[in-house]
């Protein structure tokens, strides 16, 4: 896609984030710096996979929970633990940004909802069932399993009169999201948005990604020539988006701008990317276009970078195809915070955020030999930025679906 004359950026002045990592961007920043991996053992539920490591919150969420205005006893028996971190990221942005949402939507990435909840459910029926007991239970906690829930509950707590939407594209949901919500900005539709995924473990998706034979026994080497597949994460990342006419008129910080988004579907395989990385090449160049930007103006890849042998041999082809000779840095954070699924790329926007404020580009954790697929800069290190007006953060889910957004540092918008 040629370049052309770049649309008008959308403000960032808020992101709240959480993980494996902790909560919020100072405990971001600290496992960014110092190089902490998220790689733990599976507390959540008792599990015969409980070799393979996840990216785990190990935070206390009824204690952050009690930070969020409006959490009434109601309200928290209706809450699944997708809905909680998405609660807590979004307090957290919103406290940051210091707008007004009441007038605002919300749309959200998410793949996992309520599962977690409902599988709890289904446990505790066939143990009774077992043992001869009656399988009569309460099933209020059952309404938490649908992805709607978690925009209710947004809803509830920040009396959101915007439009809500719930994106499931898998690991590109978030992504998707953050890039469609600056859209509706763009469009008039409303000055100030939430936008982001979030998604809990649960055992459905352990299992099946376990099942698949992609998760790494000792987390994952993005980008490693020796990788040996995924870990399942959980978390919720969270931006306050602004029109620039909003946010300029109440005096906000702006801390970045969304100025690039592109999406596109492979329509290859159910679970494979394309082999040639056909629509990772066309989501990245459609964000580029957006953005009006060429490749040599991206200081720094947040890439997707499972380190499954088939997304990061993809996805360092497809990099190479569309930035051709010009070094640009790149790094996978999935040893962070492992792959959070339908929150990636709402977590990964707070990195590229904290990438554009700080100066700073996050290590590849785990790298070792480097993929010979194809040649990449790859951040070895945490390390001072040269130059970094502009991050490209990629996104790439089952089915071929795949999302790119452009973030640009507040120094270098209109």
């Amino acid at each position: 896609m040629s370049q052309q004359a770049p649309v008008q950026p959308v403000a960032i002045t808020g992101v709240g984030v959480i993980g494996a990592f902790g909560r919020g961007m100072d405990a971001l920043h600290t496992a960014l710096t110092e190089g902490r991996e998220g790689v733990g053992r599976l507390t959540l539920w008792e599990s015969a996979l409980g070799e393979f490591p996840v990216g785990q919150y190990r935070g206390n969420l009824d204690k952050d929970l009690s930070d969020v205005p409006g959490m009434t006893p109601r309200l928290l028996k209706r809450l699944s633990r997708s809905d909680a971190l998405a609660l807590v990221a979004a307090h957290e942005a919103v406290g940051q940004s210091g707008a007004d949402v009441s007038t605002a939507g919300a749309y959200v990435g998410q793949s996992v909802c309520g599962t977690l909840t409902s599988e709890a459910l289904y446990v505790e029926a066939r143990r009774r069932a077992k043992a001869g007991d009656t399988t009569k239970l309460d099933l209020t906690p059952a309404f938490v399993h649908e992805g709607a829930n978690t925009l209710d509950r947004l809803a509830d707590v920040f009396t959101l009169q915007g439009p809500t939407v719930s994106y499931m594209t898998a690991c590109s949901s978030a992504a998707n999201a953050i890039g469609l919500a600056a859209d509706a900005i763009r469009a008039g539709r409303c000055d100030v948005m939430l936008a982001g995924g979030s998604d809990s473990l649960s055992r459905i998706a352990f299992n099946g990604f376990c099942s698949l034979k992609v998760v790494s026994p000792d987390g994952p080497r993005p980008f490693d020539s020796e990788r040996q597949g995924m870990m399942v994460g959980e978390g919720a990342g969270v931006l306050v988006l602004e029109s620039l006419e909003h946010a300029k008129k109440r005096g906000a910080k702006i801390l970045g701008y969304v100025s690039g988004y592109g999406h596109s579907c492979d329509a290859h395989h159910l679970t494979a990317p394309h082999p040639e990385g056909k629509g990772a090449i066309a989501a990245m160049r459609e964000a580029l276009a957006m953005a009006g930007i060429g490749a040599s103006d991206v200081g720094y890849i947040n890439a997707h970078g499972t380190a499954t042998l088939d997304n990061d041999r993809t996805e360092a082809r497809a990099i190479s195809e569309v930035f051709g000779e010009v070094a640009v840095p790149v790094s996978s954070t999935k040893r962070y915070m492992g792959h959070t699924l339908a929150a990636a790329g709402g977590v990964e926007a707070a990195v590229s955020l904290w990438a554009l404020t700080r100066g700073l580009l996050p290590a590849n954790l785990g790298l070792r030999n480097p993929l010979a697929d194809a040649k990449l800069d790859l951040v070895a290190e945490t390390r001072e930025a040269r130059s970094l007006r502009h991050v490209l953060s990629n996104s790439f889910g089952f089915g071929g679906n795949n999302a790119a957004l452009v973030f640009t540092g507040s120094d270098h918008g209109p």
